[in-house]
């Protein structure tokens, strides 16, 4: 039976023991030779999985602060049936579970009335969206 000690680029030891043919194809794998360098192809692997998962939370938790709640709620016809205030806005999302002071809930409604091409909310006389 054949044994190796590796010491990995990261730090990481290695102890292998099996075949020879065994040992060299994981030491070949394990030093980035022979098969096209496989475990430096699953550290960067690895590394985009771990990228993609953070920005699809900094996605989500954008999408759930008042502005992407704000609108949701009008993507769900919350604003279409009436005229409503920021105090209305904000119970509205209290009972939904989300609780905001009104400065927080006022610029996210600033922001999305400003931005002509979102469409999404429209400022009337009176200060009622």
């Amino acid at each position: 039976m054949a044994t190796a000690n590796l010491t990995l680029p990261n730090g990481s030891k290695v102890a292998i023991e099996g075949t020879a043919e065994e040992v060299a194809a994981l030491v070949s794998r394990l030093s980035g030779g022979g098969a096209g360098g496989d475990a430096t192809r699953m550290q960067r692997q690895r590394r985009k999985r771990a990228a993609a998962a953070s920005g699809a939370e900094r996605r989500d938790r954008r999408s759930t602060g008042p502005r992407g709640l704000i609108e949701q709620l009008a993507s769900d016809d919350y604003f279409k049936a009436q005229k409503r205030t920021i105090g209305d806005i904000q119970k509205k999302l209290e009972q939904d579970g989300h609780i905001y002071a009104l400065h927080s809930l006022s610029s996210a409604l600033l922001r999305l009335t400003r931005a002509k091409t979102s469409g999404v909310l429209k400022k009337r006389r009176g200060g009622s969206t």
